[in-house]
């Protein structure tokens, strides 16, 4: 019996244990016709998050954890009384955290928005999400219910669109359904993984002890499992933030004296894209237009196994209601497709595969070395005489597409080649750079042969032949319309984070092979020394993992090909086996 009479707080404990243990089985009985309307709300603990503001978001830590474990047995319920084939099991909307807070992160959370799913952003440095101002009767307190923002999505993407803001990582990764996308230029990477990684491992480690509070005898196949999307992968960025959770999860066992027989591969999940999922240019602080939504992404997951291929294993899974939740959360394929549509491609070959099938820094650097006067234009010049009145300066604005010429165009083709030679030595199949521009911008591939004698046949107009790189651009801009103003200053990402993050790897890897990338390798040189910069060994990713820097060392191949699949290097870290010395440089390569 209760030590009090009082009626009330009888009531109130009453309703605290119905809302705790029996609420989660209720849902079992809801009728088929819910299922279409079935969201957030319906299930327990869903529309409440972590409190922003450091401290009060780790305050509510815990809580988010029982939630978790409660929202995962309620779905698995639910699902096994209704479901009876794949395509009626549910999915309800995902709380997705976005670190960035920039033109793809918002064109990101537009389309994370566009499919039902609710995004928050977080800003690293605070910058992106500044203009956001709290209401004046703001919902957000200590009970941890968020603000919501509104974001004006226009292009390819027109709609407003509802956004959640994380003020710490803490709150980031606290506040979501154990789905992170990593959506900001690879140069800040290093910076914000450090930054998540401990909060990672304190995350679901709490949800691990809910769920063992809470259950007598734990599923193994419902621990939960956080799943980090790189949006997108360069500099083997999967593999340094592998290493970093690993050496964080040995520090949290070693601090909270818990012994475990679970690796970090048994609990966490990270996809790595070759590209990003829209194109997008930030036009305020609230605005953003997404210029194209792409049609095809190449991905890979680690950990993963050489044999998988989860396109065809996601056809032929048998149903299972119970885990298929959780199961959605382990599987890069379904759950990238679940969050931002069909529009994914498995490429064998893993990190290495991603590694060289993100097209951006190369074609970038054609058009950098192509363009770079309008890129830099000078300042005003001494006067030579002080009466003189200084001169207007003009800023030309230019659109990269219209100014890949046929010899620019060429250059670019050159770099692919160079690219697809490496990956033919690793045995990896990549896409070509015509593919990219024709996937990513919605231009042909090929163009009909024009035959003035013969116009009128059949024949003739079933005659086609490849379009050039400087053509397909040219539709872009002429036809499409999808071209973009290039750079007006010298300080672009097209140099500063495309070339040291996104070419040097290329060229470790063509050493690798005896495949060397002179070109890429003579662009990084001839852009060194325009800046007056060393970009060679600027790639903080790399340097960290021991493969650039002073005392660097690379592994042999077969550590590599392993490493494309687990994520990590033998032992967690990169091997002291292969010297660079032992590599060709590129006077040895010429």
């Amino acid at each position: 019996k209760l030590p009090t009479k009082s009626l009330f707080v009888q009531t109130a404990l009453s309703w605290i244990f119905v809302r705790l243990w029996l609420l989660p089985i209720s849902h079992g009985f809801q009728p088929p016709s819910v299922l279409a309307t079935f969201r957030r709300s319906r299930i327990p603990g869903r529309s409440r998050d972590n409190s922003s503001c450091g401290n009060i978001a780790c305050i509510h830590r815990k809580r988010h954890a029982i939630e978790f474990i409660e929202r995962l047995r309620a779905i698995a319920v639910l699902n096994e009384s209704n479901c009876v084939d794949r395509s009626e099991i549910l999915h309800p909307s995902l709380k997705v955290g976005i670190v960035g807070a920039g033109s793809i992160a918002f064109g990101t959370a537009s389309l994370l928005s566009s499919l039902g799913h609710d995004p928050m952003l977080w800003s690293p440095s605070g910058a992106g999400t500044k203009d956001f101002k709290d209401p004046e009767s703001p919902e957000q307190n200590s009970s941890g219910i968020s603000v919501r923002y509104k974001i004006q999505s226009t292009g390819a993407l027109d709609r407003n669109f509802d956004v959640r803001i994380a003020r710490s990582p803490c709150e980031l990764v606290a506040s979501n359904d154990n789905v992170l996308v990593i959506a900001l230029p690879v140069n800040g990477h290093k910076q914000v993984m450090e930054s998540i990684a401990p909060e990672i491992v304190k995350h679901v480690m709490d949800q691990r002890i809910a769920q063992r509070k809470t259950e007598n005898e734990p599923s193994q196949d419902l621990k939960p499992v956080m799943h980090i999307i790189i949006s997108s992968h360069a500099s083997l960025g999967a593999v340094y933030l592998m290493n970093l959770l690993a050496e964080e999860y040995r520090r949290y066992l070693s601090a909270n004296n818990i012994f475990s027989d679970l690796g970090v591969m048994d609990w966490v999940r990270i996809t790595s894209w070759g590209t990003t999922a829209i194109t997008a240019r930030k036009l305020s602080g609230t605005s953003v237009k997404v210029l194209t939504v792409r049609q095809s992404i190449d991905f890979c997951t680690v950990p993963s196994s050489p044999f998988d291929d989860p396109e065809e294993a996601s056809r032929q899974e048998s149903v299972n209601p119970e885990n298929d939740f959780l199961g959605l959360l382990s599987d890069g394929y379904r759950l990238c497709n679940c969050l931002f549509g069909s529009r994914f491609k498995h490429r064998k070959g893993g990190l290495l595969a991603i590694s060289l099938s993100n097209l951006n820094p190369q074609n970038h650097l054609g058009i950098v070395l192509g363009n770079m006067s309008r890129m830099d234009p000078p300042p005003p010049p001494p006067p030579i005489d002080p009466q003189t009145p200084t001169p207007d300066i003009v800023i030309e604005p230019w659109y990269q597409g219209k100014c890949i010429t046929p010899n620019v165009g060429r250059l670019m083709e050159a770099l692919d080649r160079e690219r697809i030679e490496i990956a033919n030595a690793l045995d990896i199949q990549v896409r070509t750079i015509y593919q990219h521009f024709s996937w990513s911008f919605h231009v042909p591939l090929e163009t009909a042969i024009s035959d003035d004698n013969h116009a009128s046949t059949s024949a003739a107009a079933a005659k086609t032949r490849p379009l050039t790189v400087s053509e397909m651009n040219q539709q872009m801009h002429y036809y499409v319309g999808n071209d973009v103003l290039g750079p007006a200053v010298p300080d672009s990402r097209y140099v500063l984070e495309d070339v040291p993050y996104g070419l040097v790897l290329i060229v470790i890897l063509g050493r690798l092979v005896n495949r060397p990338a002179t070109l890429h390798e003579a662009g990084i040189m001839i852009v060194s020394a325009m800046y007056g910069r060393d970009f060679m060994n600027e790639n903080e990713l790399l340097q960290g993992l021991g493969l650039t820097g002073e005392g660097h060392n690379i592994p042999h191949l077969s550590e590599w090909k392993e490493m494309a699949y687990t994520g990590c290097f033998k032992c967690g870290a990169v091997s002291r086996s292969t010297s660079d010395e032992d590599m060709p440089s590129l006077a040895e390569s010429k």
